[in-house]
């Protein structure tokens, strides 16, 4: 830090003293004042220190400029010192500020220089170029400059001390010694660090001697041998000692006799035969012997091996999809090695389980016995390379069979007949839909008037082991018939004239009532508001007709319905033990047992349906657009017409004849 301080000549004092004023007070008035009276710096600015003398009281003091900093920048009465710091001038011109001290009245501007900045430069003073013996060494470059900068080398085996220096410095080059047979030459760079780029940069150039240079070759320098192996021999030429070594770990390759040599020569090797199916690689390392540190030569030989033949594996198929029934699927199986089969799943066997060359064997699939779908596979696996193929297999579930009624089974037919006209004929009616199992064509009445199949009528076909009981129109020769065009129910057939297991098994006895028997029993016969209702019998919503001779059995009630817009199911509830007594009474149910379409069936549920199919009063009244049905649900009056279409799925309900 610096201090400036004014000396007042001795010789002026004593002037001063002896020219005293007669006139003159014996004292005169101190003010406020400040030594020096100036500072004028360099562009680097600098740190200085003054002396404030105020006599008068406390003083402060101001600046304006950025530049310049004050401390402190007040005091008391007296003499104080303050420092004042410059920063440096990074402009092309001269800066001038004042500090200001106040004290009172009184004020004293205390003027600042600073001087502009100066130009940059970087130069290096010593050699910019260097020669090096092959051993290396260590070199001194001198730089001298007014900014900072950096030292780099652009290669690895020249290495300088310092990356960043300002100002005048030296740096150390240090050169390792040669590894290579040839003259080598690097660049140190000295250059501006931030700011300062107009100084330039500048370069040392080193050139580092070579080591002797040695030969060394080889023949041949690729070597590949069969999968059984073999013995080889490498030629080597050369004007030094060498060794050979293996460069990676190479168990299956031996090196024979000994692995050092003195200019021209060779080594021999031998390669194991291969027991696996990959090929293998690996390289021989020939390297000069020196004594001294330089690096030595090096050449290679790339030596391979083939692996055995790879297994050769096809399966086909590689996935079988087996029915529900099951069945015999043929695999065929072609490998150039032995093989062996493994299997996951229990619902299927093999005939075979091992095999050689060119072979055939049967995947027996056992019929599914369960509604889950069954799924497995086949791993063949070859006896070398353990090559393996997947054979999937998969087994279709086998469809839902609804589960049968417990309880004891209804009549074959109502206790007492309905009259079907003014003629006076009656019927009695069957005690429950018509149901058919296609997988032993065997028909029967359903075993409770309230018992309905309802979605498992979804998997109609000519192999399903349940029971349907939704028909399309005049099936009776094609039950099963599940197709949504009208023009393949081109003509009614009724079902009665096949035989029903549990109604007497005797063809024709059961037939369907026509359009106008259906309107006569429901609004015709005498009574008949009397005689029909909705209601739910076991949980199962329907529809419910009584005989002409009804008598209500005791304890029950009945409410019957004469309009239908109002009727509900639950206008009439029995347990089944309560339908019992109703059925030995003559009741007859007509559950509401929904629809189908193709192998949708609808109207199960959200106001359960019912619709059954009616027999055409003469054949030639038969349509495709539109045939003859019974209709029913909660809020809606039952409805006997010619509107529905013959592809449906509905219900059916035989009568016999009762004369």
């Amino acid at each position: 830090m610096k201090k400036l301080f004014l000396f007042v000549l001795p010789a002026l004092l004593l002037f001063t003293a002896g020219c005293k004023d007669k006139n003159q007070p014996e004292d005169l008035p101190q003010t406020l004042s400040v030594n020096p009276e100036l500072i004028t710096c360099p562009d680097a600015g600098g740190d200085y220190t003054i002396e404030v003398n105020s006599p008068n009281g406390a003083w402060s003091a101001t600046t304006n400029e950025s530049w310049i900093r004050v401390t402190p920048t007040s005091g008391e009465k007296g003499t104080a010192e303050v420092r004042i710091k410059i920063s440096p001038n990074k402009e092309s011109a001269e800066s001038k500020g004042v500090i200001t001290f106040t004290s009172g009245e009184e004020t004293v501007e205390f003027p600042i220089t600073r001087a502009a900045k100066a130009a940059p430069y970087l130069r290096i003073v010593s050699d910019l170029e260097l020669n090096t013996p092959k051993e290396g060494g260590s070199y001194t470059v001198q730089v001298e400059s007014n900014i900072k900068w950096s030292a780099s080398s652009n290669t690895g085996w020249a290495k300088v001390n310092k990356g960043v220096s300002v100002n005048n410095d030296n740096i150390t080059v240090t050169v390792s010694p040669a590894t290579t047979p040839e003259e080598t030459t690097a660049t140190i760079t000295i250059a501006p660090y931030g700011e300062g780029e107009a100084a330039g940069t500048q370069q040392v150039t080193i050139t580092r001697g070579s080591t002797e240079a040695t030969s060394l070759s080889v023949d041949p320098t690729e070597i590949t041998a069969p999968e059984n192996g073999g013995s080889f021999t490498v030629n080597v030429s050369s004007n030094a000692k060498w060794r050979v070594y293996k460069t990676w770990d190479m168990d299956w390759l031996t090196l024979s006799g000994s692995q050092d040599g003195d200019g021209n020569g060779s080594f021999s090797f031998s390669i194991e035969e291969a027991t696996s199916l990959d090929a293998v690689s690996g390289i021989l390392t020939i390297e000069e012997d020196r004594s001294d540190n330089y690096k030595p030569v090096v050449t290679q030989v790339a030596v391979s091996r083939k692996g055995k033949a790879a297994a050769d594996l096809t399966v086909a198929p590689i996935a079988i999809n087996a029915p529900a029934e099951g069945g015999h699927f043929p695999v065929a199986v072609k490998s150039n090695y032995s093989w062996t089969a493994t299997t996951s799943g229990n619902f299927f066997s093999l005939s075979s389980t091992s095999g050689d060359g060119y072979s055939t064997i049967v995947v027996s699939v056992s019929p599914a016995s369960d509604i889950n779908e069954a799924t497995g596979f086949i791993i063949i696996t070859t006896s070398f390379g353990n090559e393996s193929a997947r054979i999937n297999i998969k087994r279709e579930a086998a469809a839902p069979i609804a589960p049968e009624p417990t309880g004891e089974p209804a009549s074959m037919y109502a206790a007492k007949p309905f009259s079907i006209n003014i003629s006076g004929d009656n019927v009695y009616f069957s005690q429950g839909n018509l149901q058919y199992q296609a997988s032993t064509n065997t028909w029967r009445f359903a075993l409770r008037q309230w018992s309905v199949i309802g979605e498992y009528n979804q998997y109609i076909s000519d192999t399903y082991p349940g029971w349907i009981d939704l028909f399309g129109y005049g099936t009776g020769l094609h039950p099963t018939w599940s197709y949504i065009d009208a023009w393949r129910y081109p003509a009614f057939t009724d079902w009665g004239r096949n035989a029903i297991c549990n109604g007497g098994n005797v063809n024709n006895q059961w037939r369907t009532l026509t359009e106008f028997e259906m309107r006569y029993i429901l609004g015709i016969r005498d009574k008949w508001d009397e005689l029909r209702g909705y209601g739910t019998v076991n949980d199962v919503p329907g529809f419910i007709l009584l005989p002409d001779d009804w008598h209500l059995p005791a304890s029950l009630t009945f409410k019957a319905d004469d309009d239908g817009s109002t009727a509900k199911y639950s206008d009439n509830v029995y347990s089944g033990e309560q339908w019992q007594k109703m059925e030995a009474a003559g009741a007859v149910f007509l559950p509401a047992a929904g629809s189908r379409t193709g192998t949708v069936v609808y109207n199960l549920t959200n106001g359960r349906r019912g619709f059954y199919w009616a027999a055409p009063n003469q054949p030639d009244e038969e349509s495709s657009t539109g045939v003859d049905m019974f209709a029913f649900w909660e809020g809606f009056n039952y409805r006997v017409s010619k509107d529905y279409h013959p592809e449906s799925g509905l219900s059916v309900r035989l009568v016999r004849n009762a004369n």
